[in-house]
């Protein structure tokens, strides 16, 4: 289904990849699970020989999920439940739902009442990560949800079941992070929408088979100029969405050479410790190298922190936030965010997004301005 794509079938699946998994599921026979952001250990899930599907929105009209959740609720939880009531509601055999804010709190109680009938389990990752507590967490967490799954499906796994699955998913991590480097060099090689499609895409489908179509898209890859031309950026926040966005990036020929988005580079952290004899100490380890997610529950200087070394490193020429409508974690990070980029002297330029309106002509407006000023004042 996914081993043979190239660049334009990467970013048509990614734009909605849910037909192509209907699809898949009707042909091998196995199950799917969706989960929300962020860190749910996926490759638990594809042990059991099921396909983890990462839940990122829809941009149809919301026609039930209004009257589950308050206006004001986050953008990105509207969407997804509204997804899973309404647009896609016979593909999924559960879910399994992280715990990362007020609103997913409450999120999964509305799950499990909307679906009676349907697999839902919650997993809650602590975020204050350098407390004691923490790592013992994380580990029983991830055991209970193993017990969960073997429960609901009638079977358990294998050590080995759980080793190739770390396996594939670390092989897609480390072929995405090759992209991604050609990409930086070469962004008229590899253009933004290509590779954020792929990293989106990489998150909902078959890593399996979309790993052999990443081997084949950069053998195929034939290299351009460097990009002196591309202003280098770096992207923050949680998601970029619609994909359209990338296609404004490209229009004014910025180059993202780092992000920190939960959806980029903060998936790609994720590589597991194939060497452990104990797995699922590996997949709790790895849950601790992850970068900033939330500053309600960690320090909200690290992403600062972040932002600056990789603004440092790649020679960027300012940092674009992509803040989600309503998402309250993110409202708690843009106000001291913006306050210290301006201290640190760092171009800032924020974009609001909200799933439900697809017209682009506010964001190209403010978008193209600010980089023509950028551009002007010789930076």
């Amino acid at each position: 289904m996914w081993e043979n794509l190239d660049f334009g079938q990467a970013i048509e699946y990614a734009a909605d990849p849910y037909a192509s998994i209907r699809a898949w599921k009707n042909e091998t026979g196995k199950k799917v699970v969706g989960s929300t952001l962020a860190d749910v250990p996926e490759e638990v899930i594809y042990a059991f020989d099921i396909l983890p599907v990462t839940l990122l929105g829809t941009h149809k009209p919301l026609r039930k999920a209004p009257s589950l959740l308050p206006d004001n609720a986050c953008s990105l939880a509207r969407s997804n439940l509204e997804l899973a009531l309404t647009y896609e509601n016979d593909l999924f055999d559960g879910f399994v739902l992280p715990q990362v804010c007020d609103t997913t709190q409450h999120m999964c109680d509305i799950w499990r009442i909307n679906f009676p009938d349907t697999y839902v389990e919650s997993i809650l990752l602590p975020r204050q990560v350098d407390r004691q507590s923490a790592r013992y967490w994380v580990k029983e967490e991830t055991m209970r949800l193993i017990s969960s799954l073997s429960q609901w499906t009638g079977k358990s796994i294998t050590p080995d079941d759980l080793k190739r699955s770390v396996a594939i998913h670390n092989e897609n991590k480390r072929l995405l992070s090759e992209l991604y480097q050609i990409k930086r060099r070469h962004p008229e090689t590899i253009t933004n929408k290509q590779l954020f499609s792929l990293l989106k895409l990489s998150m909902q489908v078959d890593k399996k088979e979309l790993n052999e179509s990443l081997k084949k898209i950069r053998d195929g890859l034939k290299s351009h100029s460097d990009g002196r031309n591309h202003v280098p950026v770096v992207l923050t926040g949680i998601t970029c969405d619609p994909l359209e966005i990338f296609d404004l990036f490209d229009e004014i020929e910025l180059n993202v050479v780092a992000d920190t988005l939960v959806t980029g580079s903060r998936n790609l952290q994720g590589i597991v410790d194939e060497d452990k004899s104990d797995l699922v100490e590996a997949l709790m380890e790895r849950h601790f190298r992850r970068g900033f997610f939330s500053p309600i529950h960690d320090d909200v200087f690290k992403n600062v922190e972040a932002l600056k070394a990789l603004y440092k490193e790649y020679s960027a020429k300012a940092v674009v936030y992509v803040h989600i409508e309503f998402c309250e974690s993110e409202e708690y990070d843009v106000p001291d965010l913006k306050v210290a980029m301006k201290k640190e002297g760092i171009p800032f330029h924020m974009l609001v997004t909200e799933y439900q309106t697809l017209s682009l002509s506010h964001v190209r407006t403010r978008l193209h301005a600010f980089f023509e000023s950028l551009r002007e004042s010789g930076r």
